[in-house]
């Protein structure tokens, strides 16, 4: 086979001598022991290298595979970043497509074994083709690295000098020295200089081509090690931040370097990982040119860092050791609470340790790339997991600890997983766990990953990687009460220092929530590697923003500020764990996230550190609404001490009906309602009494959702509203069983209305007859409480639908009188439906209680169904309706439709609803909230209220990666990003809310196989219906409870278009800070054609809107002393059940104007309906009779004048159909 020498677009470049070096890929050599690898001995590896004859940096290939395998050549997928829609573009893609062959057939059996399908190993395939760079924008970063080397390698020495003198010189380059705190003196006695590197070589992910971009558009991270030669450092530079000076001073030289250097376009600036100072290093950004170096198609950034050689350093690395103290205080003139402070500073050490460590794990990730065949992808997996939910080292919104992680401890997790862990601190092995084999594909090596990061606990675990080393230091050093290990092969190196614990135990419920989703049925892929998660809106069930810029600890340390390497990180880690050790057991998880740190010019002295940090908690939901927290009894003492110094002037001792006298703390909250905030309201409380924080600068933006939420009696909580009309409902059914002289006994009444499962936007608020007189109009509004009345069962049932109608009409009237006669109501009556059929269900009764309740009830008769069924039969054998009814088959399929969702659907659904909300009580205010939403958008009416609480329930059983939300305004912020993403053409949303009624909370619910096979055949046979489609169990078809669909699926579509741009509100306020939560309520009208307005004053519902004030309404009230100066109600002083006029309007307009226009309106206290023009109708089109609309003549020829829509006589129609209602009506212009 003929073979070429091209240039390798990435390589393990050593180029100090002005030559590129790199580790053959075929190094079969260097094999790893089942007791673990020797990483120092792949330093011989790199003498194999082969260059051309002109020196360039060569790699043989294959003339079969003209591009490299690792990213992809011209044909390859272009990166687009990741998102929802897609994982990247292609600019060419083949359209002929050879029949499977025999290694094809036998690469999907393998791929469906090794991958779980077929489905998900091609998706795998189309994210690596999307992960890799482009190799011909690879060729100008190759070129740009050179020329950065020939700089760096030109460069002059400076002699030593004092380091403020010789900041003093680069000053006036405009390049400032990033020194550490504590800075040096006029006193210090130890010099600075500069000479050329020894060594300069590409490190990282991109040399052993494992790199993944960065989320947020920052693209790939290039990194460039310059060793510092070992004269420059003496054996004491480990103490007080002397290596680090020299550093910065060395790092600063070669910033002006390169920025005067005519070569290079390059914008050079410093960074520093978690503004932490000693972590500088030089990031380098294309400018762009039309030079053969321009890389800035590649979207990359170099980043120079500086290291030494572990063999030639003179710091002795037995001085850097976990338990060592190198930062002296009193040689710093710094105070510090204990005088003589010498702690231990292992933070401090580990991060003078990583300057040790860029070759070794440059030689190690290599290592495991070359024995494990997967490797590559399967890190490539993990990275891409762990940018989508914040544990990454760049990001918009990172958790807290791992931008100084970096990339490179997911791979030596990998490397760890697959040879096992060495010895632990008590010299025995580590957890006893099988490991990994090499020849795993990259989804079960990344499955497996999941699974230990799932299991381990890094609080209590320490992890020791196998090293064929001697120890340099003991395991025991490692171990601490508030730190993690994962120590690398050499021993030295804890990756895990300064990651605070709470954010590793989020990394745990993240890998156990993708284990959950990744044994579901459904879109697991996009839910674990596409999918950003992490937006705060619907990752937490609580975010508190805080301001620290003003923040005073009660007791800081100097030696932790210079430990931690600025005031703000000793702040944060402090500030963590107290917020911890605060909401103790009401809270499962929590997080601080703030932005990555962002490269700054070269003249400014200092990193800035984040000023503003948000808190993500994760509730329990039986612990987080408690109204005492309890501490030690009264006879500890010391115990005691310590509780009221943490929780000061709240902590009080109390005696409890138990007898016990214990400290305790009692949260106070005016409303039951408010009970839910009272995590903020500790959080609140220490942030303002141990670190200076007022409340007004811890805000969590939950509580703007409670007007929302309220009930119409604000000294009511809405949850003790709903639990007194289900007490009334109990009331109501023993008074029905109670009655006697019925032909036959009542067996169940059952309820079947949203008020009695807490999902009704407003509660039920029962009728105060003192009061009710003096009400304005539009507060007069009495819901109606739907139950259903059952009668044993009985043959006297006639067969004959019209009958048994007349005979449900007799059952209700005979009620009424009895309960009128006992005086067991204060109203009852029998009401009529006004368009239902002669065979159709058409009478109930309506009730109010002596609580205030109403009541509507209807009667259930089973035999109804099997009537209706047998008349539906193609045959009809059996059983025909009377020819006098005139009843069409079509007639009696909408009965059994109406009959199936009234008696029989619709108990089963309240049922299942009402299991929900007692496993999941946020359920009900995500559901009213959405309602609400809904009707402020003027979609509500398009909706069957059944609809949008099975979409709600879809959040709760299914939740994908997450947890069951807690709270409600999480569980909003799903439902609407539901709506965004759901693809309900292709796709119905399935909930599987029978199967889930044992579950445990938050558990995820699959939906049943044959269930779902029967939904699929159901919806691809809707051909032509665009719309929603939600199915259950009991409802594979998804039409029982009604549809969502409008003209073409125009209100399908509009609610995603809403919804799509409530996200983006919601999104960019939470990111911001400044969500207004009332712009997502509000609804502009410039869409309609038109827009009628209605008398706010006519009403009964308007004092449910949300910008109804009620304390204007009590307060004009109570300023009359004679209630009958008050004016009479327009509809008279008799309580009016379930009366609503403006939706009675509606739907007049809806009936009779069908075929003309489209009407909007909120029923929830709405006072507008718009309206949308058919827009067939206003094209001109040729006069015909009985157009269905009013016309106008536009012109035309001949006997057929061309005629159009009549808006203003429309409109003139409707203002006369709602006169006294309608106050005016406006055209759009």
């Amino acid at each position: 086979m003929k073979r070429r020498a091209v240039p390798h677009p990435r390589t393990l470049a050593n180029v100090s001598k002005g030559k590129h070096q790199e580790i053959p890929e075929d190094d079969a050599d260097q094999d790893i022991e089942d007791d673990g690898m020797d990483v120092t001995q792949l330093g011989q590896a790199e003498d194999n290298s082969e260059t051309s004859e002109d020196g360039e940096d060569e790699a043989i290939i294959d003339d079969d595979n003209e591009s490299d395998e690792e990213y992809g050549g011209e044909d390859r997928m272009e990166w687009d970043g990741m998102g929802e829609n897609g994982m990247g573009r292609s600019k060419h893609q083949k359209s002929d497509v050879a029949p499977p062959t025999t290694k094809d057939i036998k690469m999907i059996n393998e791929a469906s074994d090794l991958f779980g399908s077929n489905a998900f190993k091609l998706k795998i395939n189309a994210l690596m083709s999307a992960l890799a760079p482009k190799a011909s924008h690879v060729a100008p970063l190759e070129k740009c690295l050179f020329d950065i080397h020939a700089v760096i390698s030109n460069l002059a020495e400076v002699i030593p000098q004092h380091p403020i003198r010789a900041a003093e010189a680069l000053q006036g380059q405009g390049v400032t020295v990033v020194y550490p705190s504590p800075p040096p003196t006029e006193e210090t006695n130890w010099k600075v200089g500069f000479s050329k590197p020894t060594d300069i070589k590409v490190v990282g992910s991109w040399a052993n081509k494992v790199s993944v971009p960065a989320i947020d558009g920052r693209g790939l991270d290039i990194d460039l090690a310059l060793e510092m030669p070992a004269d420059l450092f003496q054996a004491k530079d480990h103490l007080n931040c002397r290596f680090f000076h020299k550093r910065a001073f060395y790092l600063a030289v070669i910033a002006a370097a390169l920025v005067s250097s005519p070569k290079l376009s390059l914008d050079v600036m410093y960074d520093s990982p978690q503004a932490d100072a000693r972590r500088t290093c030089i990031t380098l950004r294309q400018k762009p040119t039309t030079s053969p170096s321009d890389f800035s198609k590649l979207n990359a950034t170099i980043r120079i860092c500086l290291c030494l050689s572990p063999n030639t350093t003179p710091i002795a690395i037995n001085r850097l050791s976990p338990s060592h103290s190198n930062l002296r205080l009193a040689a710093t003139g710094k105070s510090d609470n204990l005088p003589g402070d010498i702690r231990p500073t292992p933070l401090y050490n580990n991060i003078l340790l990583q300057s040790l460590t860029p070759i070794t794990h440059l030689l190690a990730i290599y290592q495991y790339k070359s024995h494990i065949p997967a490797f590559s992808e399967a890190l490539a997996l993990l990275r891409v997991w762990a940018n989508q939910r914040g544990f990454a080292a760049r990001g918009k919104r990172i958790i807290r600890g791992f931008e100084a992680i970096g990339g490179a401890w997911w791979g030596f997790l990998l490397g760890m997983l697959v040879y096992g862990e060495g010895p632990g601190a008590d010299g025995k092995p580590g957890i006893r766990r099988k490991p990994l084999g090499t020849g795993l594909s990259s989804y079960q090596l990344f499955r497996g990953a999941m699974d230990y990061l799932a299991n381990r606990d890094f609080s209590t675990e320490s992890v020791f990687m196998k090293s064929n080393e001697s120890i340099k230091f003991p395991a025991s050093e490692f171990i601490s009460p508030n730190t993690a290990a994962f120590v690398d092969p050499s021993t030295i190196f804890n990756f895990l220092a300064g990651v605070p614990l709470e954010s590793l135990r989020l990394l745990r419920h993240d890998a156990k929530a993708t284990l959950r989703t990744l044994d579901q049925d459904g879109d697991a892929f996009d839910w674990t590697f596409m999918r950003d998660l992490r937006d705060l809106s619907t990752r937490f069930d609580v975010i508190i923003r805080i301001d620290i810029s003003g923040a005073t600890p009660r007791a800081e340390s100097a030696l932790d500020i210079l430990e931690h390497g600025s005031r703000t990180n000793a702040l944060l880690n402090s500030l963590m764990s107290t917020i911890r050790h605060a909401l103790n057991t009401r809270i499962t998880h929590c997080a601080i996230l703030h932005s990555s740190s962002a490269p700054r010019p070269l003249d400014e002295p200092t990193p800035s550190s984040p000023t503003t940090v948000e808190i993500g908690l994760l509730l329990d939901p039986f612990e987080a609404s408690r109204l005492v927290d309890h501490g030690p009894a009264a006879g500890d003492e010391a115990a005691g001490a310590e509780f009221r110094e943490f929780w000061g002037p709240k902590a009080e001792l109390r005696r409890f009906k138990d007898g016990s006298i214990v400290e305790s703390v009692v949260w106070e909250v005016p409303n039951p309602d408010d009970r839910i905030h009272i995590p903020v309201m500790v959080v609140q409380h220490i942030l303002d009494l141990h670190f200076g924080v007022p409340k007004s600068q811890a805000t969590a933006v939950q509580a703007a959702y409670d007007p929302f939420l309220r009930s119409q009696i604000p000294s009511v909580g809405t949850g003790a509203a709903f639990r007194q009309a289900l007490v009334s409902f109990d009331e109501l059914f023993r008074t029905i069983k109670d009655l006697g002289d019925l032909p036959l006994s009542i067996s169940q009444i059952s309820p079947a209305s949203e008020y009695l499962r807490y999902t009704s936007v407003h509660p039920a608020t029962p009728l105060d007859s003192q009061r009710f007189p003096n009400l304005p109009d539009n507060a007069r509004y009495i819901p109606a409480i739907d139950v259903i009345l059952t009668f044993e069962g009985s043959t006297r049932w006639p067969e004959d639908l019209a009958a048994i109608q007349k005979v449900k009409l007799a059952f209700l009237e005979q009620i009424a009188r009895a309960m009128s006669g006992q005086k067991v109501v204060r109203h009852a009556a029998v009401v009529l439906d006004a368009d239902a059929g002669i065979i159709e269900d058409n009478c109930a009764l309506e009730l109010i209680t002596l609580a205030g309740y109403a009541f509507r009830g209807r009667i259930h008769c089973d035999i109804e169904r099997s009537l209706l069924e047998k008349f539906i039969a193609p045959k009809q054998k059996h059983w025909s309706v009377p020819t006098a009814y005139d009843v069409t088959k079509a007639q009696a399929k909408s009965a059994l439709v109406i009959y199936k969702r009234r008696f029989v659907y619709g108990l089963q659904h309240h049922s299942a609803i009402a299991a929900l909300q007692q496993r999941c009580p946020s359920y009900g205010p995500t559901t009213r909230l959405i309602k609400r939403w809904l009707g402020a958008h003027m979609l509500a009416p398009y909706v069957p209220i059944e609809i949008i609480e099975l979409v709600c329930a879809h959040v709760y059983l299914c939740p994908g990666p997450f947890d069951a939300p807690v709270t409600a305004p999480t569980g909003f912020a799903r439902v609407i990003r539901l709506l965004k993403e759901w693809n309900y053409g292709e796709t119905p949303l399935y909930v599987p809310q029978y199967t889930g009624a044992g579950a445990d909370p938050g558990v995820s619910v699959n939906f049943p196989t044959d269930k779902k096979a029967q939904a699929d055949q159901a919806f691809r046979s809707r051909v032509g219906v665009v719309g929603w489609t939600v199915v259950t169990e009991e409802d594979p078809s998804g039409i029982l409870f009604g549809s969502v669909l409008g003209p073409k699926g125009l209100i399908a579509a509009r609610i995603r278009q809403v919804a799509t741009a409530t996200w983006e509100c919601l999104d960019s306020g939470m990111t911001a800070g400044t969500l207004d939560v009332t712009a997502l309520f509000q609804h502009p009208l410039d869409d309609y054609d038109f827009v009628i307005h209605l008398n706010p004053s006519l009403l009964p519902r308007h004092s449910q809107a949300t910008h109804y004030d009620h304390t204007k309404r009590l307060s004009e009230a109570s300023a009359y002393k004679n209630p009958d100066a008050l004016h009479a109600s327009t509809y008279g002083q008799a309580p009016r059940i379930d009366f609503d006029p403006a939706a009675l309007l509606y739907q007049d307009l809806k009936r009779i104007y069908a075929d003309t226009a489209l009407f909007f309106y909120d029923p929830i206290g709405g006072d507008v309906i718009g309206g949308l023009w058919y827009p067939q109708i206003r094209n001109p089109r040729p006069f015909k009779v009985y157009a269905g609309y009013s016309t106008l003549a536009v012109g035309g020829e001949g006997k057929k004048p061309m005629v159009t829509l009549n808006e203003k006589a429309v409109l003139s129609e409707i203002e006369r159909l709602g006169s006294g209602l309608i106050t005016k009506i406006v055209r759009a212009a």
